[in-house]
């Protein structure tokens, strides 16, 4: 079991003051996404939710209630991939929602306490992903964090 942990303190997790942000993935990230909450809620014993992820078990649980419950009305082709369509019934490609910097810390934590604690061979037998995938996912985490403190906006003392 990973023992990194990400938050000490009810006050680090939940700021008040936090913006939305929407995250856009492709229907195969989705899945990944599904799978990392499946093994971080039920697979991975021993996860210390509020310390490692950063979020309390039954707030993330709630999250991941909602995207499981989008994820099971999706079809799947005949390969087994997932076909998401719209209100009209035309296939698209895209699963978005709407997060807050709290919550994308908690799934960009999550990602890695689950990377970290599975290991490259079984990531990819409990997941059905690879870790260059999940890597991704988190590359984009990261991204979208650092975008939200605005670092194009300000300039910054340099230390010299």
């Amino acid at each position: 079991m990973n023992t990194r942990e990400f938050a000490t303190s009810a006050d680090q997790l939940q700021p008040a003051h936090e913006a939305a942000i929407e995250i856009s993935l492709a229907a195969t990230d989705a899945l990944l996404v599904h799978q990392l909450f499946n093994e971080s809620l039920n697979g991975i014993r021993g996860i210390r939710h509020e310390i490692q992820i950063g979020m309390r078990e039954a707030e993330l649980r709630s999250i991941f209630d909602e995207f499981n419950e989008w994820i099971e009305a999706r079809e799947y082709d005949a390969d087994g991939v997932i076909v998401i369509r719209d209100e009209k019934g035309a296939a698209i490609d895209r699963f978005s929602q709407i997060y807050s910097q709290a919550e994308i810390r908690a799934l960009r934590n999550m990602t890695e306490v689950v990377m970290l604690d599975l290991g490259r061979p079984e990531f990819f037998a409990r997941t059905g992903f690879s870790l260059a995938e999940a890597k991704q996912f988190l590359d984009l985490l990261n991204a979208i964090l650092l975008e939200s403190l605005h670092l194009d906006e300000q300039t910054e003392p340099v230390a010299h």
